[in-house]
């Protein structure tokens, strides 16, 4: 969001304000050499300077600029971690050290800040001084040419016109790089993500899948993490449609890194995967994810309404589909209950549910979607057991 604000602001800023800047230098700049050149070449000198001075100060500030927007990363991820996990920072009563912590962030982030904001100040004093000295020195020149008969009164009021407006131009244009060089970190990162390519692309001949029956069958699959050792080697099953099948071992042996395999959150590096007998690597993601319905082992919810978190995956369900889904899922009773039932605003990550509640509520979610492929991560883990059982 901010990125795209940053960027929206910069273009705006530009064509509104100050492309006229460059325009203006362009037709004026050449007008007051063949009015008069000697006091054309006080002008070009002004800006030779505004430029001078810019440049060098930017070349001074960028990469501090750069590790000014770090810490300012650094401090809006310590605050949203230390919010985001409230109960932890309360029930281990680090309250103090997170406050410290941020706080020695927020020192480091005006360290590294005013050594910037002191250089651009100074180019602020420099571009001022410069613009008040060619303004004289246009009146002194002038005067000393008129007395010469080299230029008219009418020349030197004219010039003294054309380096009041070139002046206030200069300066709007240099406030806008100044704008611009410390926004720059911000919007690079912005962009970054913008051309952050998929690590698991589709490959151009990739299918639609359609509608898939269910059957998948892992066959001699091998997977590593990137810098990691081996998670799975050689794994062989197969689950027939409407089949169940239990991955059951210690934890770090592959359970969900396998389903995440099936989902193509990552691809195998020996052996494949295949739905219906055709490698998931010629399905487009979205086709094959939309045969595959998922309960996580943390029950993700958006910020928003129950019945909005429940369409997540099948936008077009009647109430009717919705609420047997919840029954299926044992949620229905309880949504009932809530102040404004499925309608209820659940907060963020389903704060205001425990953790049953958003349990169901993320399976119901997966019955409701009615895929062919059913992915029970941990689904009950969070479920005292007549809620299991049933």
């Amino acid at each position: 969001v901010v990125g795209c604000d940053n960027l929206f602001g910069l273009w705006l800023g530009f064509f509104r304000e100050h492309l006229i800047t460059f325009v203006g230098a362009m037709v004026l700049l050449p007008l007051t050499l063949m009015l008069n050149w000697r006091l054309g070449l006080l002008l070009i000198a002004l800006v030779v300077v505004f430029t001078v001075l810019t440049a060098f100060v930017i070349r001074k500030t960028q990469v501090a600029q750069m590790a000014v927007e770090g810490f300012h990363t650094r401090m809006a991820g310590s605050a949203q971690d230390a919010l985001s996990n409230v109960m932890v920072v309360q029930s281990f009563t680090r309250l103090n050290m997170e406050a410290r912590q941020f706080g020695q962030i927020s020192r480091q982030v005006l360290d590294h800040q005013f050594p910037v904001l002191n250089w651009w100040a100074l180019v602020h004093v420099l571009t001022r001084a410069a613009s008040t000295i060619t303004v004289i020195l246009i009146f002194i020149l002038g005067t000393l040419l008129h007395l010469r008969g080299q230029a008219s009164v009418g020349e030197i009021v004219s010039f003294m016109g054309f380096a009041t407006l070139l002046v206030a131009r200069l300066e709007a244009a240099v406030a806008f790089v100044s704008y611009m060089l410390f926004q720059a970190p911000a919007m690079a990162e912005f962009l970054a993500v913008l051309d952050a390519e998929n690590s698991v692309p589709d490959r151009p001949d990739a299918r639609e899948m359609g509608r898939a029956e269910g059957r998948v069958a892992f066959e001699g699959v091998d997977f590593a993490y990137p810098n990691s050792g081996q998670v799975l080697h050689g794994l062989d099953f197969v689950a027939a449609p409407g089949q169940t099948i239990a991955l059951v071992g210690a934890t770090g042996a592959g359970k969900t890194t396998s389903m995440q395999l099936l989902q193509r959150l990552w691809d195998p590096t020996g052996g494949r995967i295949t739905l219906d007998g055709v490698d998931l690597r010629d399905i487009r993601q979205d086709s094959l994810r939309a045969n595959i319905g998922v309960v996580f082992q943390e029950s993700m919810l958006f910020n928003r309404t129950i019945r909005e978190n429940l369409l997540v995956g099948r936008p077009d369900a009647t109430q009717e589909e919705v609420e047997r889904a919840c029954r299926m899922a044992e949620a229905h009773d309880f949504i009932t209950r809530q102040p404004k039932g499925y309608d209820t605003l659940v907060g963020e990550r389903g704060a205001s549910l425990s953790g049953g509640q958003r349990q169901r509520l993320a399976i119901a979610r997966a019955l409701l979607k009615d895929p062919p492929v059913l992915i029970l991560d941990e689904a009950t883990s969070a479920l005292d057991g007549p809620t299991e059982a049933a």
